[in-house]
């Protein structure tokens, strides 16, 4: 057996503690890298805005604004809008879009739990019947890309 070599060895941390300083941010930076825009129309008028919610799971999807990845909120300009999340993990995601013609933050619906406001999911999923779900509209997120989904909203 051959004795350890101190300063070698204090020497070899020393650069691996260098490098992991040196590359720490820029694995950080790439793993918040990604994009996901929303191009949004169909949009019956300009009145409102239009309410956009990602979510990363399944749990909340599509309504819950508490368990969204993120929301945000965009004016509409000749009946079009535009969401766009950035610095985002890869992943998989899913989204909603509604027009909020009165600005209430939600989706407003009728007596029997119906929308009266347009929306359309992710991969332009709008079942007559039921909410969207999060597995039929979710998509797949790879580092550093923008991804792109448009959306045609339906009243």
């Amino acid at each position: 057996m051959t004795a350890l070599n101190t300063p070698r060895l204090c020497q070899l941390l020393a650069t691996s503690a260098l490098l992991g300083a040196l590359l720490a941010p820029a694995a950080s930076a790439f793993a918040a890298d990604a994009t996901v825009r929303l191009e949004i129309s169909g949009l019956r008028n300009d009145k409102g805005d239009v309410g956009c919610l990602l979510f990363s799971a399944a749990d909340g999807y599509p309504e819950d604004h508490a368990k969204a990845h993120r929301e945000i909120r965009v004016p509409i300009a000749a009946e079009r809008a535009s969401c766009v999340f950035s610095e985002l993990k890869p992943g998989t995601y899913a989204a909603i879009a509604f027009h909020d013609e009165n600005r209430s933050g939600k989706m407003d619906k009728n007596f029997v739990g119906m929308p009266t406001e347009g929306y359309m999911a992710s991969n332009s999923v709008r079942p007559k019947l039921s909410a969207p779900g999060f597995k039929e509209a979710s998509f797949v997120v790879k580092p550093g890309a923008v991804t792109t989904q448009s959306l045609t909203i339906g009243y």
